[in-house]
């Protein structure tokens, strides 16, 4: 069939051009009713509109006029978040707009007190730089304070000892461009540049000396490259598709930093629908850096891995994989509860620590002081696992989830441990 028209009904913040640039059809096109379907799904995917229909109506032989009829979302909302896990208790309040002059431009802002950090984001996103859906552009900064706690190392201990607490201020800027090649390969770079701030330790802990040594606040400047394939799509709360990224980030006095450090990753995510309304979502994930500063050491713990406290482990070389499974519970008007269950496993090691335990920046300051007892190698790596179960809420008519409730058991130690998230965190 050729299309002759493609006519926009039912938007009332979302312009036409907006719907029609999503939906990859034009007057002139050859289309077939696959392609219908893949721009029904197009359009959805962008978390736009509640209900999506493309129809169409015929207007001479082998002729017809495309039909796109969209019912908005909810574009903005101001909400208080929450959260707690093991470790960390806070809220705040966000604004999120997800449809800037109703182009799909969307802009974040969030207030956030916590235990472990707090802070502010202000964060922009152009999904369709220029009106061209496959370019993407994003602007971000945070102002942050964080209390970086240590742990003995171990994942059997039931209640973990801190070893060592450590402020850490922070401010950063970022700008990420992006590009899409025939919906499946993605190519991107990230320039962030960060200003931070060391205090001393606290001197209630078993270790007192710095793990950051404190002094004139530095520059952290990065780069970092991405490419990969990804054909992922959020169908309301279900995601399908497969991504497959590989990245690679430097820093380095070539791009203004005080810092030389990489970091060297590969992501794999994949989600699968059955039975319409079920969804298996696999995650997995390896990363190695080399020299990383103590602020950019990977972590993983309650969120990253449920069953565990809040950045539990430390390490320069990480391996994680995540399974989910979601199901529809029952609804109540737009309002979905699904239930989860998942198994969260990672691997955290030190691959290479120096002799006297104390890794420098390109001006000799101290920037990571290891624990006394830190250990190096496979053989000293920590194995842990966790199981359990939760609950999402979502609510059709806006843009945001609204409630996750998880119960984790974790293996090696034996605890129970509960995560309760409301809104969203717009900085992880």
């Amino acid at each position: 069939m050729e299309v002759t028209e493609v006519v926009v009904l039912g938007t009332e913040k979302t312009r036409p051009e907006t719907v029609q640039a999503y939906s990859r059809l034009d007057a002139g096109d050859t289309i077939t009713v696959d392609e219908l379907t893949r721009a029904e799904r197009r359009l959805i995917a962008t978390g736009l509109f509640q209900d999506v229909k493309v129809s169409t109506q015929s207007t001479g032989e082998d002729q017809v006029r495309v039909v796109l009829q969209v019912q908005d979302k909810a574009s903005w909302v101001v909400a208080p978040t929450f959260s707690v896990s093991n470790s960390n208790i806070g809220g705040g309040v966000l604004y999120a707009e997800s449809n800037l002059w109703g182009r799909s431009k969307k802009f974040a802002t969030a207030l956030q007190i916590s235990t472990a950090e707090s802070g502010l984001f202000v964060g922009f996103l152009d999904p369709n730089l220029f009106g061209f859906p496959p370019l993407r552009l994003s602007f971000e900064g945070q102002l942050r304070s964080d209390r970086v706690e240590e742990y003995q190392p171990g994942a059997s201990q039931k209640k973990p000892e801190v070893a060592r607490r450590t402020r850490l201020n922070s401010g950063s800027i970022a700008s990420e461009l992006s590009v899409m090649i025939a919906e499946r390969v993605r190519v991107g770079a990230k320039y962030r540049l960060m200003l931070i701030d060391a205090l001393d330790p606290s001197d209630d802990t078993p270790v007192t000396t710095p793990a950051f040594e404190p002094g004139p606040i530095q520059r952290d400047a990065s780069l970092r490259l991405m490419v990969g394939v990804d054909t992922r799509q959020n169908l309301h709360a279900i995601m399908e598709g497969l991504n497959i990224e590989g990245s690679m980030e430097i820093s380095n006095p070539g791009v203004w930093s005080d810092f030389r450090y990489k970091r060297f990753g590969l992501l794999y995510r994949h989600g699968l629908r059955f039975f319409e309304e079920h969804n298996l979502v696999l995650r997995g994930e390896a990363v190695a850096g080399t020299d990383l500063p103590f602020h950019q050491e990977l972590v993983a713990g309650a969120g990253s891995l449920r069953g565990f406290i809040y950045r539990q482990f430390r390490g320069d070389t990480r391996l994680s994989f995540t399974a989910e499974y979601h199901f529809p519970l029952f609804t109540v008007r737009s309002l979905s509860f699904r239930g989860v269950a998942f198994s969260d496993t990672g691997l955290m090691m030190w691959r290479s620590l120096p002799e006297d335990l104390l890794l420098r920046d390109v001006n000799g300051r101290v920037v990571r002081g290891y624990l006394p007892d830190s250990k190096s190698g496979l053989s000293n790596a920590t194995v842990a696992q966790g199981v359990g179960a939760g609950l999402r809420l979502f609510l059709r008519s806006v843009v945001l989830p609204l409630v996750g409730v998880d119960v984790a058991y974790g293996v090696n130690s034996g605890e129970l441990r509960f995560y309760l998230v409301a809104g969203v965190n717009p900085s992880s």
